[in-house]
């Protein structure tokens, strides 16, 4: 092995041998900086969601049938009910289906493209909310909030329809939003964001609500398109709300 030795000064002058300079005075190179774990980034806001998500469809699963369909009858989004429950002013049932619908969802598949999409918004949507204590309980409320939103637009598309929805792709649709205002207020100062944003908005709306309403339209696959619009709606309107709520007051 090739070793890089220095020489002494005095020693080269007096045609002495040289001597190894102690590798404590070797002349350092640039120094590789340690590696972080994969998943030391992951803010505390979103594993809350991701273990609160997966849980409740754990214990969704392991139930019998009739458990199920209770549970469906309870929790699963239904505009008719939705409607009648408003009008009689049965507001426990109107929020349990609000509220309910984000955490069940329709198979495995169902649920790891939902996951799939909460793990690449998520970080840089809380990140936004300027990560800390705070934080978590602001992305969690955050993610409800924008399902509500996606649930009422759900409802608002289809009156009286009998039909259900379940998942949090509203919800996630919301995150997504908040990833954009994120991304925008990470960027380092004269960093163009918003032809990169406005794309990226253009990608989504295109795929998860255009397509999405294509493939229902077509009876392919039952995919809620308006609770996708919906929650990214709450998610843009919401998010710099929730954002304010973490700046630090400036002092008097």
């Amino acid at each position: 092995m090739a070793q890089d030795i220095s020489l002494d000064r005095e020693n080269a002058q007096s045609g002495g041998p040289p001597e190894p300079v102690p590798p404590s005075q070797e002349p350092k190179t640039s120094q590789q900086k340690p590696r972080e774990p994969i998943f030391n980034q992951m803010p505390t806001g979103v594993a809350t969601l991701i273990g609160i998500i997966i849980t409740a469809h754990l214990v969704f699963s392991i139930q019998n049938s009739a458990t199920q369909a209770a549970a469906l009858a309870t929790f699963a989004l239904s505009p008719a009910q939705f409607a009648q429950d408003i009008s009689t002013g049965n507001w426990t049932s109107a929020l349990a289906m609000l509220f309910g619908y984000q955490f069940l969802h329709g198979g495995t598949l169902h649920l790891v493209m939902n996951l799939a999409m909460l793990l690449q918004a998520g970080p840089i949507a809380e990140a936004g909310l300027r990560r800390n204590h705070a934080s978590t309980i602001r992305i969690v409320i955050f993610f409800l909030l924008c399902g509500v939103g996606g649930g009422l637009a759900f409802c608002a598309f289809n009156p009286g329809a009998e039909g259900v929805t379940i998942g949090a792709s509203g919800a996630i649709s919301g995150i997504f939003a908040g990833f954009l205002w994120g991304a925008i207020g990470l960027a380092r100062p004269g960093q163009a964001m918003l032809m990169p944003v406005l794309a990226s908005a253009f990608v989504f709306l295109l795929i998860n609500v255009g397509l999405a309403a294509l493939a229902r339209g077509f009876n392919f696959v039952p995919i809620a398109w308006e609770s996708h619009l919906g929650g990214f709606i709450s998610g843009l309107i919401l998010y710099p709300l929730f954002a304010r709520l973490g700046r630090p007051r400036a002092a008097a």
